[in-house]
């Protein structure tokens, strides 16, 4: 197990330097086509290879300096990063908590043990639940929301706020648009993964005996499933980080998708006052690079963490390094 944990780590650093080095070379590219494209010449194509740009970035970063982002204030990147990491990592860790409460608890309820049988509600829920992206989950929420203010008189108000950042009535919506397909999926598998250990014949064996069903479930059924449970807990997690950049863009979330999202759109949308000075950070290779390696390192650690946890509880998964052990 920890020579496990230990080739792991020691493969995150290298993986990220690819990640980082891809985020770089996609954002110089794809300006040097811009550049091509620009009929006004206001953009230079540069004229150093990617090698030569990509070392002179390097050594930067191990000087300390991530680059500065081209504001009229010349704010370094790390602290843009730093400033949106708070709200980004607010939101994921109560997303993922909610996630996992909720997609556990329905998973555990909708599954019967006598006899073993999954409620009929919870298919068509899991399966809306599945069908709809956080995109489509919080333009429905806005939609909603605008109905009742449009109907509501001249007097409505809005109920809760449709963008800006607090950890207030502000969260409602980036939480629901967040929450829910990784909460179905969770459910999904929760329910699963219990309907196949009851079945099995050691279930059997044990209620025939008379073994009481918490005993059952609590002793034996929750540490046979809790491996693969992890895994989908951890895939839920990929999930929300994958879906941040598009919630935090639609919320107007100041956070790290929401960033990453205005260094890919065009410059006529992606300057943003406040952010960047009113200049655009459209392709800017420094900020694209050191936001794919921050996205990058979530994924990374939350695998690991995740599969490292699923050893753990489970030494059938540690099978091949017991026996090499011994040998």
């Amino acid at each position: 197990m920890p020579s496990f944990i230990l080739r792991r780590l020691l493969l995150i650093p290298a993986a990220l330097w690819v990640i980082n080095f891809a985020g770089f070379a996609y954002a110089h590219f794809a300006r040097l086509a811009q550049a091509a494209l620009n009929p006004f010449g206001a953009v230079t194509q540069e004229a150093a290879s990617i090698w030569e740009v990509y070392a002179a970035y390097l050594r930067g970063v191990l000087a300390g300096d991530l680059g500065s982002l081209p504001t009229l204030a010349n704010d370094p990147v790390g602290t843009a990063i730093l400033n949106a990491s708070g709200a980004s990592l607010g939101l994921l860790a109560l997303a993922f908590l909610l996630s996992v409460m909720i997609g556990v608890g329905a998973g555990f309820a909708a599954v019967r043990h006598n006899p073993p049988a999954v409620a009929g509600w919870l298919l068509p829920l899991s399966a809306l639940g599945l069908s709809a992206p956080s995109f489509l989950v919080g333009a429905l929420g806005i939609g909603l929301l605008l109905i009742t203010l449009l109907h509501g008189g001249p007097d409505a108000r809005l109920l809760i706020p449709l963008q800006g950042f607090g950890w207030d009535a502000h969260l409602i919506l980036p939480l629901l648009a967040l929450t829910v397909r990784p909460a179905a999926q969770i459910s999904q598998v929760v329910s699963g993964l219990l309907m196949e250990e009851l079945q099995m014949q050691y279930v059997v064996a044990a209620r025939s005996r008379g073994t009481p069903w918490r005993i059952i479930r609590w002793r034996h059924v929750l540490r046979n499933f809790l491996a693969p449970a992890l895994l989908a807990v951890a895939a839920s997690f990929r999930l929300i980080v994958g879906e941040l950049v598009l919630v935090e863009w639609l919320f107007g979330w100041p956070g790290l998708g929401r960033l990453l999202a205005f260094t890919l759109l065009p410059p006529a949308s992606a300057s943003v006052i406040g952010l960047t000075g009113g200049k655009p950070v459209f392709l800017y290779p420094p900020l694209v690079a050191a936001l794919m390696t921050v996205f990058g390192l979530l994924f990374l650690v939350a695998d690991t963490a995740a599969t490292g946890a699923a050893r753990a509880v489970d030494p059938r998964l540690r099978k091949p390094e017991l026996e090499q052990s011994h040998d």
